[in-house]
């Protein structure tokens, strides 16, 4: 842990204190904490940030709401051949993220005969240009990096649902409730710290996420989905300004270790009290 990650955080820290440079890093200027009043002050960087706390809410929220009824369904006692519709469900997690991306971008929402178009045109929808549209770029960037992210909540949710004893649904059957009575009173209290692990999970996913995006828009149009990774990338590749980038990455790091630190610290409390 020290070497692979100590290691390159502890440098990352230290070029973010510095003036460096792509292809110059042996002529550094320390600049202090100056990079991170430019960042703060910086409009795009504010811009950015506010697209990847949207883009990250949007993800854990579409994420666990469809990983918690998949997989409620799937316990559901009716279901034949549950172990195909599992494996089925888990593919979209082991694509890789460009893949993912380049696979919704020409065959989803491709304007012509894009899938999401087609569907639409069922119901007398007009086609759009999901992804060239400012409007509609960024809700489409979520969709696709939901689907990426919910099979892992949905592999969690099973998991966790196979544990509950089948007394209580059958309590539940015999009080007169339905299956979503059944979902919201009796399952959603036993997988709240479940729930609180996955969404843990998909934060810090979302929160950094770069490939999904830039194989879908690359930060486009007119940077409505350029988040705080692909703003550190082009400062570091485009601009080769590597102290700048570095100083994107290092906030981006420090959100997330606060952010996670307040959910570990939820999680354990929420065991305490369950034990």
């Amino acid at each position: 842990m020290l070497v692979i990650v100590g290691v390159p955080l502890a440098l990352g820290f230290r070029y973010s204190m510095h003036r460096v440079f792509l292809y110059d890093f042996n002529n550094q200027i320390f600049k202090g904490l100056d990079n991170y009043a430019y960042a703060l002050s910086d409009p795009l960087f504010i811009k950015a940030l506010n697209t990847t706390i949207i883009f990250t809410l949007g993800c854990v929220a579409t994420g666990i709401l469809f990983g918690l009824l998949v997989a409620f369904l799937l316990n559901s006692r009716k279901v034949r051949w549950r172990p195909f519709w599992v494996s089925l469900f888990l593919i979209p997690f082991v694509m890789t993220p460009v893949v993912g991306g380049i696979a919704w971008r020409f065959f989803m929402w491709q304007q012509e005969f894009g899938v999401i178009n087609a569907i639409g045109g069922i119901f007398g929808a007009d086609a759009r240009y999901w992804l060239l549209d400012r409007e509609t770029a960024l809700f489409a960037s979520i969709v696709s990096n939901s689907w990426h992210l919910t099979p892992l909540s949905i592999l969690v949710f099973y998991a966790a649902l196979s544990t509950i004893p089948d007394e209580l649904y059958d309590a539940s059957h015999i009080d007169g409730a339905g299956p979503f009575q059944t979902l919201w009173y009796v399952v959603l209290p036993l997988l709240r710290p479940h729930v609180l692990f996955v969404s843990v999970i998909l934060l810090t996913s979302a929160f950094r996420e770069f490939d999904m995006i830039w194989a879908l828009t690359g930060g486009g149009p007119g940077r409505s989905t350029t988040v705080l990774s692909i703003l550190a990338y082009n400062r570091g590749i485009a601009n080769q300004d590597m102290g700048m980038a570095n100083t994107i990455a290092f906030t981006m790091f420090a959100i997330m270790a606060v952010v996670a630190w307040i959910y570990i610290t939820i999680y354990r409390r929420m065991l305490e009290k369950s034990t």
